[in-house]
């Protein structure tokens, strides 16, 4: 009974403790070790990431068209996202269902000069929830730039 209650309380206090841990608990963002490649003498992480809906509501959140990259970054400053050209970049809005899951392949970039040796590293999901309220859009992308929402994966290394 008294592991009952740790644990309730437990799961409360981090539920309540901040906006941030609410996130957290209703989405997660994981990485997992992906591939190495080798382009333009450049060394590149291709690490598949996993963006889950933990609630029983669907969830709707903003994307870009073809350079989605904008809504990721990197916690080691070895690292960049690499961005993506394309012709046409417009916002979308993305749906999850309930307990659904959404894979997508991340590039990132190894800085010129860095020693191939361990490298760890964390990337992190700006979610943006998408909002039926007039100027949302120009709020959601205003927010994009603001980093306010992001869900941080797992830590993995190279």
């Amino acid at each position: 009974m008294t592991k009952i209650i740790l644990t309730l309380s437990i799961l409360i206090s981090s539920c309540i403790a901040s906006p941030k841990s609410k996130i957290q608990v209703n989405y997660s963002f994981t990485i997992a070790k992906g591939k190495v490649i080798k382009e333009n003498n450049e060394t590149i992480f291709i690490i598949p990431t996993t963006l889950t809906n933990n609630t029983k509501d669907t969830l709707s959140y903003y994307s870009m068209s073809c350079s989605y990259n904008d809504f990721y970054s990197v916690d080691n400053p070895s690292l960049k996202v690499e961005g993506s050209n394309c012709d046409k970049n417009i916002p979308s809005i993305l749906t999850l269902a309930p307990s659904q899951s959404r894979k997508v392949e991340i590039r990132l970039i190894l800085s010129q000069g860095i020693d191939n040796g361990e490298i760890k590293f964390k990337i992190g999901f700006n979610l943006l929830k998408e909002s039926k309220t007039e100027g949302s859009l120009s709020r959601g992308l205003s927010a994009m730039r603001q980093k306010k929402n992001i869900l941080w994966s797992n830590e993995i290394s190279i």
